[in-house]
């Protein structure tokens, strides 16, 4: 695969063009309109709101429009990118909390993989340059190498992520039936400030802000973290890479880290003495996988990134941000405190 993409070195510019990101108002899509907003880029965030929360791009400047829309309604989705002038797509829609998958499965592959299948669509019918589809790690599933890279093996071991395998296999098809240009960039774990699903690390602070008890499932699991704002450079640049239509690459920063780690780092920015922690039953997922690092050469390769924000000025400025938010998540607001998944 790498050989073959050595000819396509040249980018294409999008500060000439129009650029949505779909599901702009949740956690990873609010840093991708940040970041495109920064270089000045006319962009359009499109969220039905259902996880992604107004306040992550209220009051925002640059060319920026709000789409309140959904990309279950296709035709609402084809309005709203030619009423825009929408070039390119950064498509960040999804279902993505393991936990509730068990609950409710159909959701999931409403909204991964027919709202994908949308996209894709409007991408062939509105003649546009780029569609970005964010996939994930979990499509892999339990590692037998010490990194995964784009010739791992798929064997995704939850409903969310058998739902993500779907939309990205879809993307790979519509590339090659209909000559959709898709690239597909499989993320892995991200964090950062505007969170919107209660993963470790806004939990692990949450619970810190409330005591040094912290009630977790498995802590000896470990997971590759990037800051979200580094994901989404990542995510634009691979909008902007002159890649042929199903390239799959991976997005991640080469370092992994335990959940036990995290909890102990990140007990000494909050400056909370005598964290101890209690095992929960109830946070361990039914097929856990133990670890998860990415091997992000191909990335590094075609488009020149690499992480700016080290792990540790990311927590900080993580917990930096839920202090200046009245120390709440936007989950908070419909997440009861006695509910499993937190």
């Amino acid at each position: 695969m790498c050989q073959s993409l050595q000819l396509f070195h040249d980018t294409m510019n999008l500060n000439d063009q129009t650029v949505m990101v779909a599901g702009g108002a949740g956690f990873v899509g609010s840093a991708v309109v940040r970041e495109l907003l920064s270089r000045d880029i006319r962009t359009v965030s499109y969220d039905n709101y259902l996880h992604g929360v107004p306040a992550n791009i209220a009051a925002l400047d640059g060319a920026f429009q709000a789409v309140c829309g959904d990309v279950l309604e296709p035709w609402q989705l084809i309005e709203a990118v030619r009423s825009h002038g929408v070039t390119t797509i950064i498509h960040c829609v999804g279902d993505t909390f393991v936990p509730t998958a068990y609950e409710m499965p159909q959701r999931f592959f409403d909204i991964n993989l027919q709202g994908t299948l949308n996209l894709l669509r409007t991408t062939k019918i509105c003649g546009l340059k780029r569609l970005v589809f964010v996939s994930t790690t979990e499509v892999y599933g339990p590692l037998d190498e010490e990194r995964a890279n784009e010739n791992t093996r798929l064997n995704p071991v939850n409903t969310y992520a058998v739902s993500k395998l779907a939309a990205d296999r879809l993307c790979y098809t519509f590339a090659i039936e209909h000559d959709v240009p898709v690239i597909i960039a499989r993320i892995f774990n991200c964090y950062g400030p505007r969170e919107t699903q209660p993963y470790i690390i806004p939990e692990i602070i949450a619970q810190l802000n409330r005591g040094s008890r912290l009630r977790l499932g498995n802590v000896e699991a470990e997971r590759d973290f990037t800051y979200v704002h580094d994901t989404a450079r990542a995510l634009i640049a691979l909008a902007e890479a002159d890649l042929p239509p199903a390239t799959v690459v991976n997005v991640g920063s080469d370092v992994c880290y335990s959940v036990a780690w995290l909890a102990r780092r990140l007990a000494e920015i909050m400056g909370v003495e005598n964290m101890a922690i209690e095992q929960d039953t109830r946070r361990l997922r039914v097929k856990d996988i133990p670890r998860f690092r990415c091997d992000n050469a191909l990335l590094k390769k075609l488009t020149g990134w690499s992480p700016q924000v080290a792990i540790e000025e990311g927590l900080r400025l993580t917990v930096q941000w839920f202090r200046e938010n009245r120390c709440r998540w936007s989950y908070d607001d419909y997440v009861d405190d006695t509910t499993i998944y937190r």
